[in-house]
């Protein structure tokens, strides 16, 4: 099979899985096959944690969606997912999937910045995409909106990132007590992308993702779960990984 078949034919079977945006790039010498699945869903109901992580968590998810892309055409494959966002992003970026926003996140023509990227390094031989030319809208809606000012011209600093802080171990300063309380979040955070005029256009998410939600969490869900209950009934979302202390602490704020 040509390259040029065996890229239209990856393609066609991924908008099989549900998967509509698929690059290719050179990435440490080898074919990286990148893929973006979207998660923007509005709950109807009350939210404490930031969307991305209301849902299945997508690690479990998009592993399983890559290996069925993957298996029919080559058995030579390492699936990579959340390796760090720079990485992630880069990839993604070189793979014709999106651009780059000033709140540092990619951002695609169809998807906006709602989706997780994996991707896989392979063995196979397939021309690669080109990173698409022009930048976001420069409107600046994401650095002016941001709870922590974590987001400038000249950067990002993440020890004033709201998500990050959500997620530290240990005792938080009063300046991180206040940015928390100030987002009326125990977990993640999401203002640069609601503001963001390029996530107008409409937006979805992937099946899998709008299934078994849980936008809210109450102190009494989690206090008197062992560590070993709690992850049996959490375990399978993004916000269960720091384990129930750290949830606990941002709830008492």
């Amino acid at each position: 099979m040509s390259e040029k078949n065996i890229k239209e034919e990856l393609i066609k079977r991924a908008n099989e899985l549900g998967i509509t945006e698929t690059g290719f790039c050179i990435h440490e010498g080898k074919c990286a096959v990148c893929c973006l699945f979207p998660y923007y869903f509005e709950d109807s109901e009350k939210a404490n944690i930031s969307m991305y992580a209301r849902c299945i968590d997508y690690h479990i998810l998009v592993k399983e969606k890559l290996c069925a892309l993957l298996s029919p055409f080559t058995e030579d494959f390492e699936i990579r997912v959340d390796v760090g966002p720079i990485d992630n992003i880069d990839v993604a970026f070189r793979a014709g999937l999106g651009v780059i926003g000033k709140n540092r996140l990619l951002i695609n023509k169809n998807l906006g910045s709602y989706f997780f990227i994996g991707y896989a390094l392979t063995n196979l031989e397939i021309e690669p995409d080109l990173p698409i030319e022009g930048s976001c809208l420069s409107c600046n809606k994401c650095i002016n909106a941001c709870t922590g000012g974590a987001l400038s011209a000249n950067g990002f600093d993440v020890t004033k990132c709201v998500s990050h802080i959500s997620q530290k171990k240990g005792e938080l300063s009063d300046k991180e007590i206040k940015l928390l309380k100030k987002s009326n979040l125990i977990w993640g955070c999401d203002t640069c992308q609601d503001v963001c005029l390029m996530n107008r256009a409409p937006l979805y998410a992937m099946a899998e993702f709008t299934e078994n939600r849980i936008p809210y969490l109450k102190k009494e869900d989690i206090e008197n779960l062992s560590n070993k209950e709690f992850t049996k009934k959490y375990g399978n979302y993004a916000f269960s990984w720091r384990g129930k202390a750290v949830l606990l602490r941002n709830m008492e704020l």
